[in-house]
């Protein structure tokens, strides 16, 4: 996606949001528009997932607002644009705003001074997740969003060869090469989350859902989450 495109985008989500804010969700509802983090072993796509899972709720269930997928790009964005930021906050109704200055009182105030782009970052996953109807891509999603209403924890995983297998043949690179990334890029994020959050990622305890992708197309496995989202009482 070209950066005017994903300017055009993220406003138009925003623009979106503001318009509802009155009418879907009353400050003093109890309710929560759902949302679904989904965290994954680095390779298995975890952003064309989203994608599929935003097109069959959009398409099948028609909600207000739509559904939409956020990854590292998206988020960045978010939240190194202030207008956009402060664009986002005045989206929150009552409730929502509620819902996050308790979590920033809590988890976040916990984050070590290290990780303050981390926190940055963190509050916008934390809005976009109160807002409801989003699909949010790794960074930690579940561990930011964990205390917020109508959260759904997915964690996708693959054999370390199809992974690889993957990567090499969506970014045109050597198999050797795919293998080295996926190594590194794994240690970086256990090493991450472990020594500044204190968390697992690969914890299957930290999640609803656990899947693995070598089993599944890509629209089963969207499917196979919305159906468990039917059953914990998500989606009507």
């Amino acid at each position: 996606m070209t950066t005017a495109a994903l300017d055009r985008a993220i406003t138009a989500q925003v623009t979106f949001w503001k318009q509802q804010k009155e009418t879907i969700e009353a400050p003093d509802t109890k309710s929560h528009r759902p949302f679904i983090t989904i965290s994954r072993e680095f390779g298995c796509c975890g952003f064309e997932l989203a994608q599929k899972i935003v097109e069959i709720m959009n398409k099948e269930y028609k909600p207000e607002p739509p559904w939409a997928a956020y990854d590292r790009v998206l988020i960045e964005k978010l939240t190194d644009d202030t207008g956009l930021s402060a664009s986002l906050v005045e989206t929150l109704t009552g409730n929502a705003r509620n819902t996050l200055t308790n979590l920033f009182q809590t988890t976040f105030s916990k984050f070590p001074p290290q990780v303050a782009v981390y926190r940055r970052m963190s509050e916008t996953i934390a809005m976009l997740a109160a807002n409801g109807n989003s699909v949010i891509v790794g960074r930690g999603g579940n561990l930011i969003t964990r205390n917020v209403e109508g959260g759904f924890h997915v964690r996708i995983v693959a054999p370390l060869r199809w992974r690889a297998d993957n990567m090499a043949e969506k970014m045109n690179m050597s198999k050797s090469a795919a293998l080295k990334e996926i190594d590194e890029k794994e240690k970086e994020r256990a090493s991450f989350f472990r020594e500044f959050l204190k968390h697992e990622l690969s914890d299957p305890l930290n999640y609803h859902l656990l899947i693995n992708n070598f089993h599944y197309t890509t629209e089963e496995a969207a499917r196979l989450i919305i159906a468990g989202m039917k059953e914990k009482g998500y989606l009507k």
